[in-house]
């Protein structure tokens, strides 16, 4: 009978601890799940960035003046994000927002702007472009067909737009100049330099497929893309997105 007490102690223990490395192991897989999940985020969205396309120019505002050469410098960075839908998923996707719009300067200097398209001529896309949206964010719906001046994407893809626009970088004053150029030379006439212009800018981008299902990532951009030096417009294509990771939000 003593026998029979220890068989039964022994299996008792046994099923313990094979209980406790059950759990443990669940516990471990689940903790490499979650790690992976935060490192790697959604890998099957329903809209996917293709790529980003982005154009860096420098731009003046004149200030009312006697002189014959009287501005601010402005540097705008126009944005085109491209999104293609996943064929693999059923899901539609509702609307696309970008907000949480963050800044950080090289030098304390100028003020930032966001603007949207209010045409769909690439060329003219932020020409009458005045309403700031960098407190309240923007946001494209899903239609049939693009339309940037409506702030419309396709149902199967496409464009979404947006300016950051750096104002008031510096004033130029000058009765001298017959003729300016729009590039590098035109900073080191107004006593900034390309260093001085630079920022970092941060923004979220969710992907609305319903109330309850949204995905947010975040995309940082470091503008203008590169220094003008004699360039009057800088131009990139940003394919590589791994670091746009992209979670579940609600």
């Amino acid at each position: 009978m003593e026998e029979n007490v220890e068989k039964e102690q022994k299996s008792k223990i046994i099923k313990k601890y094979i209980f406790i490395s059950f759990l443990a192991l669940s516990i471990i897989i689940s903790t490499l799940l979650i790690v992976k999940y935060n490192v790697e985020g959604e890998k099957n969205l329903p809209f996917e960035i293709e790529k980003i396309s982005i154009k860096s120019s420098l731009d003046t505002k004149t200030n009312p003046s006697e002189n014959i050469w009287d501005f601010s410098i402005i540097q705008n960075n126009d944005i085109y994000i491209y999104f293609k839908k996943n064929e693999k998923l059923d899901s539609e996707v509702q609307k696309i927002r970008i907000d949480n719009l963050q800044i950080k300067r090289n030098k304390e200097i100028g003020s930032t702007k966001l603007f949207l398209p209010t045409s769909n001529d690439i060329k003219t896309n932020f020409k009458n472009s005045t309403e700031d949206y960098s407190k309240k964010g923007i946001e494209y719906t899903v239609n049939a067909v693009d339309n940037m001046e409506k702030q419309e994407i396709g149902q199967t893809g496409g464009i979404l737009a947006f300016r950051i626009s750096n104002q008031e970088l510096a004033n130029y004053v000058s009765n001298e100049e017959a003729e300016l150029q729009y590039n590098g030379t035109l900073l080191q006439k107004a006593g900034i330099t390309e260093q001085d212009i630079k920022i970092t800018a941060s923004m979220d981008i969710t992907i609305e497929i319903s109330k309850k299902e949204k995905y947010k990532g975040t995309l940082t951009l470091e503008l203008p893309i590169e220094d003008f030096n004699e360039k009057s417009i800088l131009g990139t294509e940003k394919t590589d997105l791994s670091d746009v990771i992209f979670k579940r939000s609600e």
